[in-house]
């Protein structure tokens, strides 16, 4: 990282970023003012984001310029579209996506406000978790065979999404100021959020979350200058203990809700797999623009998005647009690899380059270049590839 000396932050502007963030993903939708932070909040931030950046709009925005072509490309579908309402939807989510993003490049160019936006995004898992409890919707295995994943106050694998990145922000606050008192919280919180994955019964979710965890302690988290036999205690002290973690996760796992969702999902095809493949059957039909923004689902025989953003840009915009959505996510993934390569001994940079190769899996699973939301957390890591210099507030 740069010695670059950053402006100190606004803690009322810190503070509001916080809000913004926590009512756009749970506040919001709890009670019904999802457009309050669609139309106002995000554009506000936007706002204050380019008084900070106004100075300097060029630099820094090469990745961000390629979401921004996606979205200009996307006005294309109003040509062809086959539902309107589809794609005035998926253009506004776009549209939020890419202001999202630039909230971020604004306001961590200067000056660090990192912290507050991993804070906004810890705390509102921790508040929807709280509405799962007022509204009874915390459990493990349930007496009846019907499917409660509706139950929710949002889409049931939205909040394992919620927790993996909270889950990463979790680890950015402690590796730039570790802390002993803060590991309550990096064994605390994760545990939460495996609770909340099972509730939801959130597969990749579940998965991801463990997985995260482990490399962290055993690949980001590696205390320096420590000598051979202290380093061996500690290796030997988190294998016993994610030994003792396993037995009563299995212990939990097993006559779960969730187990039996994974073993129904391995004896017939995932429709998440035939969505995929139905993306790229529309793509191979329509191969240079696509068949337009928020048009798949016309195609697909489940009426449903892809729930894969590879397949959903290339079904949609065509390779032309997937030509630069793969840019944006592989560009800064290369950027963190050789980033770490260059500096392997940073856990800021480890921690960097772990969340690309999640994120790039995760794209899997769901269509992350539409939304605010992610596209907010993606451009965190995006600017740390630019070597944005991480001091206190």
């Amino acid at each position: 990282m740069d010695n670059k000396i950053l402006k100190p932050t606004s803690k009322l502007l810190g503070f509001f970023i916080i809000f913004v963030i926590i009512f756009l993903n749970a506040l919001g939708p709890y009670f019904k003012l999802q457009q309050v932070a669609t139309f106002g909040l995000i554009p506000l931030l936007a706002v204050f984001a380019f008084t900070f950046d106004i100075k300097n709009f060029k630099e820094g925005k090469k990745e961000f310029k390629f979401l921004v072509i996606i979205l200009v490309l996307s006005i294309t579908t109003i040509f062809y579209y086959k539902g309107f309402e589809q794609f005035s939807t998926n253009f506004f989510l776009l549209l939020g996506a890419v202001l999202s993003a630039y909230i971020v490049i604004g306001l961590t160019k200067d000056i660090d406000y990192s912290t507050y936006f991993h804070i906004g995004y810890i705390i509102t898992i921790l508040i929807l978790f709280l509405i799962m409890i007022l509204n009874g919707n915390i459990g493990i295995n349930f007496a009846t065979e019907l499917d409660f994943r509706d139950r929710f106050l949002l889409n049931a694998n939205s909040y394992s999404y919620y927790c993996v990145f909270a889950n990463f922000s979790l680890f950015y606050l402690y590796l730039k100021k570790p802390k002993k008192s803060f590991l309550i919280f990096l064994v605390v919180l994760p545990l939460i959020f495996t609770i909340i994955a099972f509730t939801t019964e959130s597969r990749a979710g579940l998965l991801l979350i463990i997985l995260i965890n482990i490399f962290f302690w055993f690949f980001v988290n590696k205390e320096q200058n420590k000598t051979i036999h202290k380093k061996i205690v500690r290796i030997l002290f988190l294998i016993l203990l994610f030994i003792f973690i396993s037995i009563k996760f299995i212990e939990i796992y097993e006559g779960s809700r969730i187990s039996r969702r994974v073993v129904q999902t391995s004896q017939r095809q995932d429709p998440r797999e035939v969505l995929f493949y139905e993306g790229i059957e529309v793509f191979t039909d329509n191969p240079i623009l696509g068949v337009g923004l928020g048009q798949f689902p016309f195609y697909s025989k489940f009426k449903q998005f892809t729930h894969n953003s590879y397949a959903e840009i290339l079904a949609e915009q065509g390779v032309i647009g997937a030509i630069f959505l793969f840019a944006l996510y592989f560009i800064p993934t290369l950027k963190s690899y050789n980033n770490y390569r260059a500096n392997s001994s940073n856990p800021l940079l480890r921690c960097n380059l772990l969340f690309f190769i999640v994120f790039l899996i995760y794209n899997n699973a769901y269509v992350f270049y539409k939304f605010p939301f992610s596209m907010m957390y993606f451009f965190f890591n995006y600017k740390y590839t630019n070597k944005l210099h991480v001091t206190k507030e």
